[in-house]
């Protein structure tokens, strides 16, 4: 072997040197742009194979020619076929000798023509480990100048065209004795003019598409009024214009294919220039967002109605949900906004009873009959666009709510209704009323006083004591159950109110209380939500602090009005007592807390209001961001959506955010992403979270979502767990119905859920007491089994206190 010949590299060697792709480099080849010193004969897996080598001095001179070879012929990889494509019919394996022949030909046609012209070579799998080559026709690239915009300068359209090889000229090259120079002459002389009839086709059926186009652009320019957007229009469809790529077309669409090519590339230009006006609007009006019409002007139908406001600012137990309901009733239309599903329901109900066509729609389900003109929903399902006579808002003082108090922004700015009329906390009436300056709307407050007595008991409860009609509250899950094992234990009939549980539950467990099936409640502060609890004498706190999500803090004065206001309900009880456990603390400090709270004046709601970015601002923002990644674009509108805004600021997004990126590795538009990202999903939950990304994974790639299968039998944190999935699900369906079309077999799942989630309920607040004459016998029989069990050094406990530890445990 000769030392030259030792120099060598392969193909592999190639992109390193000339800085280009593996693709890039074997087309060059095959066009003979770069020579092969020679071929040479390799060993692999047992198989022998002939690679060719190259001389790199001779490669790395080429180097300069490299941008004129891609202004040429620029292919991507995958216009030369990706591995696994099937040729055509007309394809055959590439042949040296024939290559040989194609090349000679092809030469003097690019010289008198001056078109890009090679032999499209792809690459299939064949079995072996390396893709075979084949021959599949030729690429040509024609080059034009065409006019676009009616008053504008050509622009050169660059069409690239795949074809067979003409029957001459595959008579030449594959014949199989010796080839004469008139021969392939002629052979030239046909494929030449081949390619002159396509690009006179071609250009033709190109310039009869823009003919209809330009007609087409002139018509829709003429819909703007302002000349202003119209020239933006234009600009935009220019600036593209500068990087227009190539048409490709092929002999399976003619000419004709390569024109409605071209066209649907012109009117993706206007669309996108038309977007990009919009755009340009949207991004002025988030930098500019330091006026308070701003936030207001996203709503139009409000802005078009003469509203008015009317807040009934109150405590709890003062009437104030009776009398917007009232005047509800009085309307011919009206719509009712709860912040809880369960509320929602009981509106719904209300209404229905009172013979109103009232309908219910809340993230989960739909109950709309036709012609219904009063809907109960939750209020972040609010219609922007059904204008009502009357629109309620219950629990205003949401508004200061991190995580949700964007609904409520969203719901007093942009509600479609004659009179908004209000419920909440009168602590709430300083952020109203700095909110609606930006509307400038008339708001009338009228303050409702507390109907019954509400006082704070001058020592603390006994736990062992409680009576019926008395309220425990934590704010733990686990504090829950613990003061119901203990209350259970000393013989008292509990029901259990606590987030976790589903709304059906939650009412199902109110309802025990309510009608005296339970003695006692334990529940978190869910019961200040206005859920009919009923006769409700005494509330008990048995903690003073709760964890918010982001600190362990001090309940503050409008969270122990809110709770303890729930004492004493009109038309049941005189009065309403508060009181705490010994453990709070020293029950001197803990009244004076818990009175002052109640006398005194509770921090007004103050500062800005929470919003949260809509679909077209998410739109919006991606265009300015230039991607579709949900995760940055969330992110930057966190950051900058309302930045210095005087009356706006962002709601927490954080785990809105979080979602978004895990679901960016899902292929799904932007805006379905944004969907799943707002599903009630507990971002601690891992199997939650899991689920929720395999839901929109079988929606991208089968369109359809299968229902979640759970069994019943499961402990209780489990089956918790499993009714908060089933909820997402549903909440999901409401928005891709064709995709979640198991609708039923779901509800039925979470309804089994419920049923067996109050079953343990029921089955463990009750103490189960035995007769003494059989405790005594059942201790005497148990006695030399616990025995025998203690000297094993595995001692067991009675089957009550054992479900009490497993329930402490959880």
């Amino acid at each position: 072997m000769s030392k030259k010949s030792k120099h060598l590299v392969s193909l592999n060697h190639l992109p390193g040197i000339l800085l280009a792709s593996a693709a890039e480099c074997e087309r060059w080849i095959d066009a003979g742009l770069i020579p092969v010193t020679e071929r040479r004969t390799f060993q692999k897996r047992g198989r022998s194979f002939e690679a060719p080598m190259f001389d790199p001095d001779t490669v790395a001179a080429l180097a300069a020619e490299v941008p004129a070879w891609r202004a040429q012929g620029g292919e991507t990889p995958e216009r030369n076929g990706p591995a696994g494509r099937k040729a055509d019919d007309s394809s055959q394996p590439v042949d040296e000798a024939a290559h040989r022949r194609r090349q000679s030909i092809l030469a003097p046609v690019r010289k008198n023509t001056g078109i890009y012209l090679a032999e499209d070579i792809r690459r299939i799998e064949s079995g072996r480990w390396k893709p075979e080559r084949i021959f599949a026709g030729y690429r040509a690239v024609f080059s034009w100048p065409m006019q676009i915009l009616p008053d504008g300068a050509p622009v050169d359209i660059a069409v690239e065209y795949a074809f067979a090889e003409p029957v001459e000229v595959a008579a030449v090259v594959l014949a199989p004795a010796r080839v004469e120079r008139t021969e392939l002459a002629a052979a030239s002389e046909a494929l030449e003019a081949r390619l002159i009839e396509l690009r006179d086709a071609t250009f033709a059926a190109c310039e009869q598409e823009l003919a209809g186009w330009r007609d087409e652009l002139e018509t829709y320019l003429d819909a703007y009024e302002d000349a202003n957007e119209r020239t933006a229009i234009l600009d935009g469809i220019r600036s593209a214009l500068e990087k227009l790529d190539r048409v490709h077309a092929s002999d399976k669409g003619g000419p004709a294919g390569a024109g409605r090519k071209l066209r649907q590339k012109l009117d993706d230009f206007r669309s996108k220039a038309t977007a990009r006006r919009l755009r340009h609007l949207r991004e002025a009006q988030i930098r500019e967002a330091s006026g308070y019409e701003s936030y207001a002007a996203i709503f139009p139908v409000a802005r078009s109605l003469d509203r008015r406001f009317l807040f009934l600012a109150g405590p709890t137990n003062s009437g104030k949900t009776h009398e917007a309901l009232r005047l509800a009733g009085e309307a011919q239309t009206a719509e009712i906004l709860s912040p809880l599903r369960l509320l929602a329901l009981e509106h719904y109900e209300r209404l229905s009873e009172q013979g109103f066509a009232a309908g219910m729609i809340t993230g989960e389900e739909r109950v709309l009959p036709e012609g219904a003109t009063h809907i109960a929903r939750t209020i972040e399902t609010l219609d922007l666009h059904r204008v009502v006579d009357v629109c309620v808002i219950d629990e205003v003082q949401m508004l200061g709510d991190p995580s949700r108090g964007w609904a409520w922004t969203q719901a007093m700015v942009g509600a479609p209704a004659k009179l908004v009329v209000l419920t909440g906390a009168p602590e709430a009436i300083p952020l109203v009323e700095h909110l609606l300056a930006m509307t400038g709307e008339p708001l009338e407050v009228k303050i409702l006083k507390r109907k019954g007595k509400l006082r704070v008991e001058g020592v603390p409860a006994n736990l062992n004591k409680l009576m019926r009609g008395d309220a425990v509250v934590a704010f733990t899950r686990r504090d829950v159950h613990d003061l119901r094992t203990r209350l259970v234990a000393a013989g008292r009939t509990v029901a259990t109110v606590y987030g976790a549980l589903g709304p059906e539950v939650r009412r199902a467990e109110a309802a025990r209380f309510r009608n005296g099936e339970a003695e006692v409640l334990v529940a978190t502060d869910a019961i200040g939500m206005g859920l009919n609890i009923g006769p409700l004498r005494r509330v008990v706190f048995s903690t003073l602090r709760k964890f918010d999500g982001v600190r362990e803090r001090q309940l503050n004065a409008m969270e122990i009005k809110q709770i303890a206001g729930r004492a004493g309900r009109f038309g049941h009880h005189d009065e309403g007592l508060v009181t705490a456990l010994p453990e709070v603390g020293a029950y001197a400090q803990v009244e004076t807390a818990i009175r002052n709270a109640l006398n005194g004046d509770a921090a007004k709601l103050r500062g800005k209001a929470f919003v949260r970015p809509n679909q077209e601002t998410v739109l919006s923002a991606s265009e300015v961001l230039q991607t579709d990644r949900l995760g940055r674009v969330l992110r930057h509108l966190n950051d900058n959506l309302v930045a210095g805004h005087p009356d706006l600021r962002m709601a927490d997004m954080d785990e809105m955010i979080e979602l978004a990126s895990l679901l960016d590795t899902v292929d799904l538009p932007i805006l379905d992403r944004l969907s799943y990202s707002m599903a009630p999903v507990d971002g601690r939950e891992r199997l939650a979270v899991e689920l929720l990304l395999d839901w929109a994974r079988q929606h991208a790639v089968y369109g359809r979502v299968q229902a979640p299968d759970f069994g019943v039998n499961t402990d209780l944190l489990k089956l918790e767990a499993r009714v908060k999935i089933a909820t997402s699900w549903l909440w999901l369906a409401q928005r891709y119905p064709q995709v979640f079309d198991d609708v039923e077999a779901v509800v039925d799942l979470r309804a089994s859920l419920n049923a067996k989630i109050e079953e343990k309920l029921v089955a463990t607040s009750v103490s189960h007491r035995r007769k003494p004459d059989e405790k005594a016998r059942r201790d005497r029989s148990a006695k030399p089994r616990r025995q025998k069990n203690r000297r094993r050094g595995r001692d067991e406990a009675p089957a009550g206190e054992a479900e009490s530890y497993l329930v402490r445990g959880r």
